[in-house]
């Protein structure tokens, strides 16, 4: 039997063939909207399923499509559906699961848009949403109802860095007949597949490390086959589809997925060591740090070296929201800037606290350890106050 292909491998080459028609290297960016038969006789055959073939973008795009099957590939999925964002996927998805009355329980603990679309508008759409610790199988199997239809997660928390047990809470969900959906926008494939721990469904704001760049927005949710298809329909509805052109921007910015997850990973690693040391720091949330809570479910989860924990944290610093604008005005090199997964670093204040969140890109290590070390220098006095 051939070896299985490599992580990095796939990523390049997934999904993609020279194109049949011209032999170009590389898929070809397929803007147009519509899609030419032969025949009347053709047509019948494609609307019964004996000749495949596009039809009309919305519903399927040759460039779409090829970013689909690589995703579905490096998720260990059946299939995948692209949508125009990472909430048009999980608006999708969630819609789809729960309506006429459904109910979904979720991490207190997530993207804060995710958050208001569960509090806000699931109750407009006859649905319910119980969020709480999903740190806790005890809290999480009690908030389940006869009305509860999936169990939604983050496998490392948006802004907190809360680890969840997928292993654990898969088997929760299975005993009780329920779908695990977990948003992988934190990890990306690069570091974890949830599919492997026992996920039904794996969602991704494709927008943030699949991309890497900051040039396009997207989503996409893998799974099996049947219920990506009725998962389609409703985003077809819902106009969420994505774009040629956002696919074609994806499959390049993948190609350098694992390079780049690698190099974040690494110099995070760092960047936290440093903050959990300088005095002007009161907490540092990452994974990768021996004393987070969720330092040894990380380690079973992701099953990496110890340099190998994502390229996001955050951090308080001593000083409280007094602290944070003087460091955030200091950084020389960081973007003040919302979004993650950039190839450059990004930090952001989060609203009505101190808490700073950091996206870590591919700068030279030492050079963010100094640029943090200066601005964190300066915020000393405050915190001695």
């Amino acid at each position: 039997m051939p070896q299985p292909l490599g992580l990095t491998t796939r990523c390049v080459h997934a999904g993609e063939a020279p194109d049949p028609s011209t032999g170009a290297h590389g898929v070809p960016l397929f803007s147009n909207v519509t899609f030419a038969f032969r025949s009347f006789d053709q047509v019948e055959a494609t609307r019964g399923g004996a000749a495949p073939h596009f039809v009309y973008s919305p519903r399927g795009n040759p460039t779409v499509r090829s970013f689909e099957l690589k995703m579905a590939d490096l998720e260990g999925a059946e299939a995948a559906l692209a949508t125009a964002s990472g909430m048009a996927a999980i608006s999708a998805t969630l819609l789809h699961l729960l309506a006429d009355g459904g109910h979904v329980v979720a991490s207190v603990d997530l993207y804060d848009q995710t958050r208001c679309f569960l509090r806000e508008d699931l109750p407009s759409h006859g649905a319910t949403a119980t969020l709480v610790d999903c740190g806790d199988l005890v809290a999480v199997e009690a908030a389940i109802t006869p009305q509860t239809r999936a169990i939604f997660v983050e496998p490392f928390s948006n802004p907190l860095l809360r680890v969840a047990d997928l292993a654990a809470l898969a088997d929760l969900a299975h005993r009780h007949d329920l779908p695990l959906i977990v948003d992988n926008t934190f990890l990306s494939p690069a570091l974890l597949r949830p599919i492997d721990h026992g996920a039904d469904l794996v969602i991704h704001s494709a927008t943030k490390y699949l991309s890497g760049h900051g040039q396009i927005l997207g989503g996409v949710v893998c799974g099996r086959r049947a219920e990506i298809a009725q998962i389609q329909e409703k985003a077809l509805r819902l106009g969420g589809t994505m774009s040629a052109p956002a696919a074609w921007t994806l499959l390049a910015g993948i190609k350098t997925l694992t390079l780049r997850v690698e190099r974040q990973s690494a110099t995070a690693g760092r960047l936290a060591r440093l903050l959990a040391d300088h005095p002007a720091v009161a907490t540092v949330h990452y994974p990768g740090l021996p004393n987070h809570p969720g330092h040894a479910v990380a380690r079973r989860l992701l099953g990496t070296g110890p340099d190998q924990f994502g390229g996001m944290l955050s951090f308080v610093p001593q000083g409280g929201p007094a602290a944070v604008g003087p460091i955030l005005d200091a950084l020389q090199i960081s973007t003040i800037a919302v979004s993650l997964g950039d190839v450059s670093t990004l930090v952001w204040p989060w609203a009505g606290n101190e808490l700073i969140r950091v996206s870590v890109g591919i700068e030279d290590a030492r050079d963010l350890e100094a640029d943090f070390s200066q601005a964190l220098d300066i915020a000393l006095p405050l915190a001695a106050d």
